[in-house]
């Protein structure tokens, strides 16, 4: 598989999987039983408090708000991936901007978790936007790296 057609799907992947979390409110307000497939589809990767969730038509999208900013931070760092990294390039990021792009959203999920603070659902989401973009970076070097060496060994 070339590196053009992983970073292909891996951008198609996101819009719809994106585009899915947003479509299951709508459905869900149209009584179309395919909104309650998609919640469910979602439902063991967030907890989709509704409360900790952006509403439309009345339903909660089918994520909490970090979890949102996530993909929508994938889907946007898999856009620019190409302008930065390029599309051949294998080699991953230091590990050093993964720990730096991971403690904000590392530090507010564990002082919700514990109640030392409550944090709105924009700053979730614009936290989790930041984790998200760092993301495709790891992924799609990762698995052109992996697809190359199996190509050669």
């Amino acid at each position: 598989m070339k590196n053009s057609a992983v970073y292909l799907l891996t951008l198609c992947g996101s819009f719809i999987l994106l585009g899915l979390i947003f479509l299951a409110p709508v459905l869900k307000s149209l009584s179309n039983p395919a909104g309650d497939m998609i919640y469910i589809l979602f439902s063991p990767l967030c907890h989709q408090i509704p409360a900790r969730s952006f509403i439309i038509n009345d339903y909660p999208l089918a994520v909490c708000a970090r979890c949102l900013g996530i993909y929508l931070g994938f889907f946007l760092g898999t856009l620019i991936y190409p302008m930065i990294n390029g599309i051949r390039n294998r080699e991953v990021p230091l590990r050093l901007y993964l720990i730096l792009f991971t403690l904000p959203i590392l530090i507010d999920t564990g002082a919700n978790f514990i109640g030392m603070w409550y944090t709105p659902g924009w700053i979730r989401l614009i936290l989790g936007i930041l984790w998200g973009s760092i993301l495709p970076f790891y992924f799609i070097a990762g698995i052109n790296d992996l697809l190359y060496q199996h190509k050669n060994s």
